[in-house]
């Protein structure tokens, strides 16, 4: 009797090939038996029509002896049969793992490229000895900070749904086809992660945005740690906007008195709990000239859903929170784009650096890991702000 089925594919092909050979057994012990029963029959046929002195009585006798072996031989060929059964399902079940077993799918880097109004690609290359079909495309978002789309339940995609996908055989040696992705974007700010399934049920997958491996220069990473937070330090990853801008730049040089929002990448390192930012975190901002308290910028976290000063909106860690998922031993599997302008914890407002300076920025991160508040203070970076941006930075 076939149990406790092992998930993985390789396993499964053990597994079954081990069934399959106690099985093939068992079918050759049975049928050695029916072939003795089989002579046994014949044998007390035989006697029974070449004794023509035996009485009623020992006739009697051979015949419940003869019918008692076909009995048995009736159930050792029902069982045979089942056997025989049993061992065709097990060799369709091992021609498809073998099948599945010569699948070798990869996601090529950044993992979804040519995101549109209606969709995007997701690029792959067939690495392994037979097509490959994905018959199913499942989207988790994990950290819903610029969306909450496939958050509360995966969006679970096929040929023949809405959203869907399409294209999605791949043939063999095929390097960067395009398996596409109809009715839904993931290029919101959200982490996401994605799985692809084939017909033969191997599973693929990537992260979205791709997990980021830190620039490095001279041995030195550009990586802040906060406790179990990682703040990335390098130039595409402090940006502001400005106006009703939708694409951030880089933050290391700003112009001066002009409303911004800033963007901070984070990721967790932790694999034992994921992290909730909690309302109280702050940035600080401390001009070179400073000389009283007077002089700081103070701003709070804004929404994850916040893209500019025009559409500011107020953080709320009950309802909308930044949370970074645990990472996986591999590393973090995404980040995300932390927002931060407002004037005051909960609200609104724009970050304005009123002169032209330099300023020196601290950031009080305040948040929930493995069920307890902690709060942590690191030197973030300097920046410089100019009336003739971008011409003077």
């Amino acid at each position: 009797m076939i149990a406790a089925i092992p998930t993985s594919t390789g396993a499964s092909f053990y597994y079954y090939q081990t069934q399959l050979a106690e099985l093939r057994n068992q079918l050759s012990v049975l049928n050695k038996q029916i072939t003795t029963l089989n002579s046994n029959i014949t044998g007390l046929q035989a006697e029974i029509d070449q004794n023509s002195n035996l009485d009623n009585q020992q006739i009697s006798a051979l015949n419940a002896q003869l019918s008692q072996i076909q009995s048995t031989l009736n159930q050792l060929t029902s069982l045979s049969a089942q056997t025989s059964t049993q061992i065709a399902s097990l060799q369709a079940k091992i021609s498809q793992l073998q099948q599945a077993l010569s699948e070798n799918l990869m996601v090529n880097q950044p993992g979804a490229v040519n995101f549109t109004a209606q969709g995007f690609n997701i690029t792959v290359t067939n690495l392994g000895g037979v097509s490959v079909n994905i018959t199913q495309l499942t989207i988790t978002n994990i950290s819903p900070t610029g969306s909450t789309q496939c958050s509360s339940s995966d969006c679970i995609l096929t040929n023949t749904s809405n959203p869907g996908i399409s294209n999605q055989i791949v043939k063999t040696t095929e390097s960067g086809h395009m398996i596409r992705v109809n009715g839904l974007a993931i290029n919101d700010g959200s982490g996401y992660k994605v799985a692809l399934t084939s017909a033969n049920g191997r599973s693929y997958g990537f992260y979205y945005p791709w997990p980021l491996t830190p620039s490095i220069n001279g041995n030195r990473s550009f990586l802040a740690n906060v406790g179990p937070l990682v703040i990335y330090l390098d130039f595409h990853s402090f940006n502001f906007t400005q106006g009703s801008q939708t694409q951030s730049q880089s933050a290391f040089c700003v112009p001066s008195a002009t409303n911004l929002v800033f963007w901070i990448r984070a990721s967790n390192t932790a694999t034992d709990s994921s992290v909730k930012l909690k309302s109280q975190t702050m940035m600080q901002m401390q001009p070179y000239t400073a000389n009283g308290f007077g002089a700081l910028v103070r701003i709070w976290l804004d929404d994850p859903a916040t893209l500019n000063p025009s559409n500011v909106i107020p953080y709320n860690e009950t309802t909308n929170p930044y949370i970074f998922p645990a990472a996986n031993p591999n590393g973090p599997p995404v980040y995300a784009t932390i927002k931060f302008s407002a004037g005051s914890q909960n609200g609104v407002g724009s970050a304005n650096m009123s002169n032209d300076n330099n300023w020196i920025i601290f950031i009080g991160f305040y948040y929930v890991y493995r069920g307890l508040s902690l709060g942590q203070t690191i030197a973030f970076v300097d920046l410089k702000s100019t009336a003739g941006y971008p011409g003077s930075c």
